[in-house]
């Protein structure tokens, strides 16, 4: 396959991976091929690539003969994903903490003060605070430098950030979001593997303990 060819499949996936992710495309919707080939001026074969990655993630069914629609949130899968993700996002931190370059160490900083640039009078948009969370996530994958480790926890939090997605009301407060970032920060940066790790597991059972809350 040419690089050409690879990224033209892999870019419809991140973009339509990140519509099911923010309910752009609800459980349910159907995925017309025809019009997404006319949407990304590609060929059948590209769509299809990106459509069979996103059915191994389990965000889309494919149904011979009936068409492709948008996944069903299984609250089970969901769950069992995040017994796996909580583990990993420790691990992940903890790789960081060893190998964190300036300029990682940077970005974060920058993502934490676009956090704090959600602080004001009006109520946050709960799914800005989602997307940067995520980014903020993605950074430690890239600087804990496994790349195996990163394609596991990308492939989690896709599948787990549409549950969070679905219950924007009063899922996070902003002043923990702030300060678990800031903690998170200053661990990597001090090199603490340890410290990083538990931290990092401790966020994201901040949000399962708040997605708990908001379901029963």
């Amino acid at each position: 396959m040419s690089i050409r060819k690879k990224s033209l499949h892999t870019d419809i996936f991140a973009s339509l991976r990140d519509r099911i992710v923010y309910l752009e495309y609800p459980p349910g919707m159907p995925l017309m091929e025809k019009d997404l080939c006319d949407e990304f001026k590609v060929s059948r074969t590209p769509l299809r690539e990106a459509i069979r990655k996103l059915e191994e993630m389990n965000l889309a069914t494919v149904i011979p003969r009936y068409g492709t629609h948008v996944s069903a949130i299984d609250i089970n899968e969901i769950r069992c994903a995040f017994e796996v993700k909580i583990r990993l996002e420790g691990l992940a931190a903890s790789a960081a903490a060893r190998r964190i370059t300036p300029d990682k160490l940077a970005e974060l900083a920058g993502v934490i003060q676009e956090v704090q640039g959600l602080i004001g009078p009006k109520e946050f948009d709960q799914r800005t605070l989602i997307g940067l969370d995520a980014k903020f996530h993605e950074i430690i994958y890239q600087a804990c430098q496994n790349p195996i480790l990163r394609e596991f926890l990308e492939n989690l939090h896709s599948r787990c950030a549409r549950l969070w997605n679905s219950s924007l009301d009063t899922l996070a407060s902003l002043a923990d979001i702030i300060d678990q970032l800031q903690s998170i920060y200053l661990a990597l940066k001090d090199r603490q593997a340890d410290v990083a790790g538990r931290l990092g597991e401790e966020h994201v059972q901040y949000f399962i303990n708040k997605l708990k809350a908001q379901l029963l």
